[in-house]
């Protein structure tokens, strides 16, 4: 029989408390049942990624994704209450970061929690993220979304990635911003407007 991960049966039944909104002893106790005949049924290939493996840069991805769940609603709310129905939103094109499915996952995710936008596609083959934002009114918004997804892999990287690709990514996501600053000079188009 196959070892179970402890980390991961921690992480499931977290996800369980969270999509059932309350934190009792039965909720609990099903989510435990729950996870461990997903973990049993369902086995994930066997990988090394433990993600109580570093529990500051952890620390650290969870206070700066609650501040940017704030700071994108307040933001969101603003938008709304200035335009009214008229709140616009772009597609904006970013590059994925990560060669390893369930740090981009990860990712894709944590950016998805964050009101008004959602990564809407991910393109593994050109390694592209497809970004869904609303209340983009101009380049620099664009830009500012562009960068901002570029450090949250960051982010995630270092707190679940592994020790080579989290040593790099820094310097990968500076040249992804270098890129995309020549491609504005360049005038070729990245974002798609959405009505």
């Amino acid at each position: 029989m196959r070892r179970l991960s402890p980390s991961l049966l921690v992480w499931l039944v977290l996800v369980w408390v969270s999509l059932w909104g309350t934190l009792d002893v039965t909720t609990v106790v099903f989510g435990v049942l729950v996870a461990l005949g997903v973990l049993v049924f369902f086995p994930l290939p066997v990988h090394r990624w433990n993600i109580f493996g570093h529990p500051l840069r952890l620390a650290s991805l969870t206070l700066y994704v609650v501040w940017d769940l704030v700071l994108s609603a307040v933001r969101l709310a603003w938008d709304e209450f200035r335009h009214g129905s008229s709140v616009k939103a772009a597609i904006v094109a970013v590059p994925v970061l990560s060669d390893v499915d369930h740090v981009i996952a990860s990712a894709s995710n944590v950016l998805s929690l964050g009101p008004g936008r959602f990564v809407l596609q991910i393109d593994r083959a050109n390694r592209i993220w497809y970004v869904y934002a609303l209340g983009v009114r101009s380049r620099l918004a664009c830009d500012k979304i562009h960068d901002d997804a570029l450090d949250l892999q960051v982010r995630v990287i270092h707190a679940f990635g592994a020790p080579d690709e989290a040593r790099t990514v820094r310097e990968r996501a500076e040249e992804a911003k270098r890129r995309r600053a020549r491609a504005v000079d360049d005038g070729t188009p990245r974002e798609t407007e959405a009505p």
